[in-house]
């Protein structure tokens, strides 16, 4: 599983997800965590303490999660107990699944994205899934913002090197995924599925994430 939602959003949201779709939470082994704010991880704990899964969240990230109660006021989020750390060019490796991580620090130090196949159909893709989007970037500092200019380049030749043809996002509003989910759930048979957008146009996607950096630093000159 990426991420795992607020800690508010367990019982609410995550495992009722889990009935909706017939899956069985006590079945995720891994929790890819893509950066560490609390309404990406606030989840991971309750998965760890009843269905025993692993959380793995880069190192820098669980510094920062580790060290937010004494930065912030107000009660600390419930943070997963340490169990590993994600690093580019060490796969994820679960069963006959491999995941490999690449680090796009920008949004959060430690901030993460994920190259894997999935079968559609039986046929096999490659996703991706740029898991540290910086949806605001006023709040962000002119350094924070170059460093993830320099991330989106170098994603960017990531997935073209992979071929990645389907697009994920933990922070829908980079698409319209209401439309898209709806269009599966009335998807017949032999009719694409909305998420498999292609190599070119998942390439047009990522240009567009760094043509807006681009736009934003120039701003502030």
């Amino acid at each position: 599983m990426i991420d795992s939602l607020g800690a508010d959003q367990v019982e609410t949201q995550l495992l009722p997800g889990f009935q909706k779709l017939g899956l069985n939470p006590a079945n995720v082994k891994i929790i890819l965590v893509g950066h560490g704010h609390a309404d990406h991880f606030g989840g991971s704990r309750y998965m760890q303490d009843h269905y025993g899964s692993k959380v793995y969240i880069a190192a820098a990230d669980w510094n920062v999660m580790e060290n937010a109660g004494a930065q912030k006021k107000g009660p600390p989020p419930v943070l997963p107990k340490h169990d590993a750390e994600v690093k580019e060019g060490e796969p994820v490796v679960l069963g006959d699944l491999k995941v490999m991580p690449f680090a796009i620090p920008g949004h959060t130090p430690g901030s993460m994205a994920y190259i894997f196949p999935v079968k559609d159909n039986g046929t096999t893709h490659v996703a991706g899934i740029y898991a540290g989007t910086v949806l605001t970037p006023g709040i962000v500092s002119d350094e924070g913002l170059a460093t993830y200019l320099k991330s989106v380049q170098h994603y960017k030749e990531e997935a073209g090197k992979a071929g990645v043809d389907v697009i994920l996002q933990n922070h829908p509003l980079m698409y319209p995924l209401p439309d898209m989910l709806d269009h599966l759930a009335r998807r017949k048979k032999g009719e694409p599925n909305p998420f498999v957008v292609g190599k070119a146009n998942y390439q047009k996607f990522v240009d567009v994430m760094e043509a807006c950096t681009e736009v934003n630093i120039a701003r502030r000159k």
